[in-house]
């Protein structure tokens, strides 16, 4: 996951358009479901969020990679557009720019419709607005040579957030090993006094970098083992 702020304002006119298009959404889903003409209405009034504007605004504010797995999109897929409070669930946030964020199709599938309540140990860690260090340990395992995301046992909602969206589902955790067991050759380099190696680390852990929470918890690691 990965703490991506969002902007003050909303993009385009989404906040003046917002509520005639909620007030419709609503009223679309108090009728009788199955209704072909409303169902076609409730698509088209849903598609503004999927403006091409606001979409590369989203790119550009998650630098094209997915806010859950921290994987970079578009080179392989294409980006979707999410709410983390589910439309179906939450109509009345289908237009909140605040509800939206970027999503590879994997996690987004994942999550589908499912959000969790207090009951059943939610809501989700929502990666735009907490900060995602608190909730999970991003580690890598020297002896299986993987890298993990492990909840806070403190936080059942990390456990939670971590079944729900698959942050361990084994295609992620190959691909993020491979790019991982990198950076942790580089540290080595690092911990020897490379002063290079040092740089490439931080530089890792920019918001633009492909799992930057991984690199921040190789430099704490790294911290850590040159001062215990």
């Amino acid at each position: 996951m990965w703490d991506a702020p969002m902007p003050l304002l909303p993009y385009l006119n989404m906040q003046k358009n917002g509520s005639d298009s909620t007030r419709k959404v609503i009223d679309n889903l108090a009728e009788t479901p199955g209704s072909l003409p409303l169902r076609k209405h409730k698509k088209k009034v849903e598609s503004q969020y999927n403006h091409p504007q606001i979409r590369q605004r989203l790119k550009d504010m998650f630098s094209s990679k997915c806010a859950y797995c921290e994987s970079r999109i578009d080179h392989v897929a294409y980006s979707h557009i999410e709410h983390f409070r589910p439309k179906s669930i939450f109509p009345e946030r289908c237009f909140s720019w605040d509800n939206l964020i970027l999503a590879c199709p994997r996690c987004n599938r994942e999550k589908s419709d499912r959000f969790p309540t207090e009951e059943q140990n939610g809501p989700l860690v929502n990666p735009t607005q907490e900060e995602p260090d608190a909730f999970f340990l991003f580690e890598y395992d020297d002896q299986t040579g993987t890298a993990n995301v492990v909840a806070n046992e403190n936080y059942a909602r990390a456990s939670v957030t971590v079944e729900t969206i698959g942050l361990n589902r084994p295609e992620l955790v190959k691909r993020r090993s491979l790019f991982v067991r990198n950076l942790v050759f580089i540290a080595c380099k690092a911990s020897e006094g490379d002063p290079q190696a040092m740089e490439l680390l931080r530089l890792s852990t920019a918001g633009e970098s492909e799992y930057a929470a991984f690199a921040r918890g190789i430099i704490r690691r790294l911290e850590r083992d040159t001062h215990p």
